[in-house]
């Protein structure tokens, strides 16, 4: 996760007794390291209302949790330790109408943020992304409580969220990123795929087209809408917008071959051939393009070979010609899955395409040879 510019860090509470007996002996617990014991008590003068109407109270209550969040074994008794120092910090601030304890709260609460942080990058190393949402989400609560506009938990907590799950809080949080412009539009796409997910595709999509008006040559939206198209079988669309992103990012081979693969869906040969050659010019060693490639030239040799048998005996010379530029297809065809065909050797799809294309190319010897491995 990214890095967090916390508040402060820093330790140290003013402190002083409490004519209330509860108090003053949960606040000598917490001193002698007792935080257990010193819940009981502090919990236990929480039900006097002249104790927690004053500001002192809420923040040794605080102190205490705080204490007890720090410790790796009562924090696990306590799961919710860190979320009632907060509120505990929060009602001590409220209470505290001349900021005499303004300080001491604010490096408490600092406190608190470095530690949820902490938690929740440990919860999302680990895969636990609902408990990294949830401490992210107090880090950035307190940011929020001081006004401090920190975009990073703002992003590490809608993240952590769509990981876990809750797509209400996660698109709040994307929502919010972009409109502090952080992170974008790579959260556009992120919301889009949200709603991807749970099959509202007019969501997404208009989505994706405010942000694209706003990033019109930004590649990753583009990929994102040309998915959405390409699933829908609106090839029309997509090979519009893979226009635009061979425009914008003419050095992706993935885009080369999508939109290779559109041009296939629209019956577009010649370009289909040339978005393939595109592709293999950037990665020579592009086994998808070179199997469709290969498997294109194939494909339309059998087709010439229709025709050819079309035309009548006595135009002897054009027929000729069309059987040529059969054989000519078919060479292509073998020469090109050969090369994919030495990227994987063992696979039997290529093993097979390439053993017909052997046939058409008169290479009977080949052809037997990889009839043999097939078997």
């Amino acid at each position: 996760m990214k890095n967090i510019a916390i508040l402060v860090i820093a330790l140290g509470f003013s402190c002083a007794a409490f004519a209330q007996p509860d108090v003053t002996t949960a606040y000598n617990l917490n001193n002698q390291g007792k935080y257990e014991e010193a819940v009981t008590y502090i919990e236990k003068a929480g039900t006097d209302d002249k104790a927690t109407s004053k500001e002192k109270y809420w923040r040794y209550r605080g102190n205490i949790y705080l204490n007890i969040a720090q410790d790796s074994a009562l924090s696990a008794k306590y799961p919710q330790a860190i979320s009632t120092a907060v509120d505990s910090y929060k009602k001590a601030k409220e209470l505290d109408k001349y900021g005499d304890y303004a300080t001491d709260i604010q490096i408490a609460m600092a406190s608190i943020q470095k530690l949820a942080n902490d938690k929740g990058d440990e919860a999302y190393r680990s895969g636990d992304f609902c408990t990294a949402a949830a401490n992210f989400e107090t880090a950035l609560g307190i940011s929020d409580a001081y006004n401090i506009l920190d975009s990073a938990f703002v992003f590490n907590t809608a993240f952590c969220f769509d990981k876990c799950g809750n797509t209400e809080k996660a698109i709040a949080g994307y929502e919010r990123c972009a409109s502090i412009n952080y992170n974008v539009p790579a959260v556009y796409v992120y919301i889009a795929e949200i709603h991807l997910k749970n099959e509202n595709k007019q969501a997404a999509m208009d989505v994706l087209a405010t942000a694209r008006a706003k990033h019109p040559k930004d590649a990753d939206l583009l990929r994102t809408e040309v998915n959405v198209y390409l699933n829908d079988g609106t090839y029309e669309k997509a090979e519009t917008l893979l226009k635009s992103l061979t425009d914008t990012d003419p050095n992706n081979e993935s885009v080369w071959f999508v939109l290779g693969v559109t041009y296939e869906k629209l019956g577009k040969k010649a370009e289909e051939e040339s978005a393939y050659k595109r592709a293999l010019d950037i990665r020579p060693d592009y086994y998808d393009a070179l199997f469709n490639l290969g498997a294109m030239y194939f494909n339309e040799g059998l087709e010439l070979e229709k025709s050819c048998l079309e035309i009548p005996p006595r135009e002897k010379a054009q027929y000729n010609d069309c059987i040529a530029n059969c054989k000519t297809l078919f060479t292509k065809s073998t020469e090109t899955l050969e090369r994919a065909y030495a990227l994987k050797p063992a696979d039997r799809e290529i093993m097979s395409a390439l053993k017909d294309s052997y046939y058409k190319s008169e290479r009977i010897d080949d052809y037997n040879r990889m009839k043999e491995l097939l078997k």
